[in-house]
């Protein structure tokens, strides 16, 4: 959290000294009179001000963070209980799940090798809108755990999930015409049979994923946020908690990763 506290104080800064800028441009070089396009520059300016506000908000925040010594023999991806997964403010898109304490334990970022992943910098294109995307699921000190695949065919979402060697691990397919209003899909073993079906309880997205024998193999909150008061969270106010069965293995974790990824309203 301490670095997406850093990179969300920069942009704060840019932003709004950027827009100051231009309003004193806009003031000297288009501005006609307050009953003319008096409104834009008064948006222009108060928006500037609101950015270098949060710049300087989020300075404070990180300047107060405390971090914590991480442990590294309680690292494992296969005793993740959990998944906290915030946007660390980046040029190109770059998550990271933070464990209670708002320290990294992973990260989804775009895949090396891809030309196109230049264009990711457009939020537009980060779910595959237009192109295929791939994203890789890494530790934080950068060794591959999955890599997986979004492509929109604009009559679905197909989302492949391969490990480091290129074997696939399972797709999930999401139909536009039925996940309109809210998430539902299908997750599907690599040899095509049905693995698991996922359906959100209502528009915010929450879920309770079932297996076979009616014990929750993963659940999916919007809003309800089991750590909102420790300190590393006060800050702010948008989070998206995922908790997995103690039984699950580790490519039906990943898979879960995915598909959330996928759903994230970020």
């Amino acid at each position: 959290m301490k670095e997406i506290y850093r990179k969300t104080s920069i942009f704060g800064y840019i932003v709004g000294i950027g827009l100051l800028l231009f309003g004193i441009l806009y003031y000297f070089i288009w501005f006609e009179g307050f009953s003319v396009n008096g409104d834009d520059l008064i948006q222009v300016g108060i928006s500037g001000v609101f950015m270098l506000g949060a710049g300087f908000y989020f300075k404070n925040v990180h300047d107060k963070f405390v971090e914590v010594d991480a442990i590294e023999s309680e690292w494992n991806m296969e005793g993740i209980g959990e998944l906290n997964l915030k946007r660390v403010p980046s040029i190109l898109p770059k998550f990271v799940h933070v464990d209670h304490d708002g320290q990294p334990l992973l990260q989804i970022r775009p895949s090396e090798g891809q030309l196109r992943r230049v264009f990711l910098c457009f939020p537009i294109l980060e779910k595959g809108a237009v192109f295929p995307v791939e994203y890789d699921i890494s530790t934080m000190d950068g060794a591959l755990l999955a890599t997986f695949r979004i492509q929109n065919s604009v009559k679905q979402f197909t989302l492949t999930l391969k490990k480091p060697d290129g074997t696939v691990i399972g797709t999930y397919i999401q139909h536009l015409t039925k996940s309109a209003m809210k998430n539902r899909g299908t997750l599907y073993h690599a040899d095509g049979s049905v693995w698991r079906q996922l359906e959100a309880n209502n528009m915010a997205g929450d879920i309770d994923i079932l297996d076979e024998e009616g014990r929750r193999t993963a659940s999916y909150r919007y809003g309800l946020f089991p750590y909102a008061a420790h300190p590393a969270f006060q800050s702010t106010a948008h989070h998206e908690h995922v908790s997995f069965g103690s039984h699950i293995s580790l490519e039906e974790k990943l898979s879960y990763i995915m598909i959330f990824f996928f759903w994230l309203a970020v």
